[in-house]
């Protein structure tokens, strides 16, 4: 759930879905979520929230290993779960970013991924 609603305060409803979006690709991507809750007293969010993105990612990158979350996508989410809405990517952007450009597996490669879980 968004900063906003979580704070009772009036929200756009796309802009807390692609928030929530960002919290989906992040479960799908690393296998659990990014916080707890998007509240700035939560410990992992408020390093978010405080603009320390960069000991967030250094708190997830210790359970994974080196080089798992690239620069393109630790990019791509600190931006879409910042915590005033204004300061977060449009769908546009989400679109155009690098991260979202890289490359695509194949099928091939996701059953085997599958496989392998």
């Amino acid at each position: 759930m968004a900063p906003e609603i979580l704070a009772k305060e009036p929200y756009q409803g796309h802009v807390v879905d692609l928030f929530a979006l960002g919290i989906i690709l992040f479960i799908l991507y690393s296998g659990h979520p990014p916080f707890s809750c998007a509240d700035p007293k939560d410990s992992h969010y408020k390093l978010l929230a405080s603009n320390r993105a960069d000991l967030f990612w250094k708190t997830h990158e210790q359970r994974k290993p080196s080089g798992f979350y690239s620069e393109e996508f630790k990019d791509l989410l600190t931006n879409m779960l910042q915590l005033l809405p204004n300061q977060r990517l449009s769908m546009a952007d989400i679109i155009g970013h690098p991260w979202m450009q890289g490359p695509i597996a194949s099928y091939p490669q996701v059953l085997a991924d599958f496989s392998r879980r």
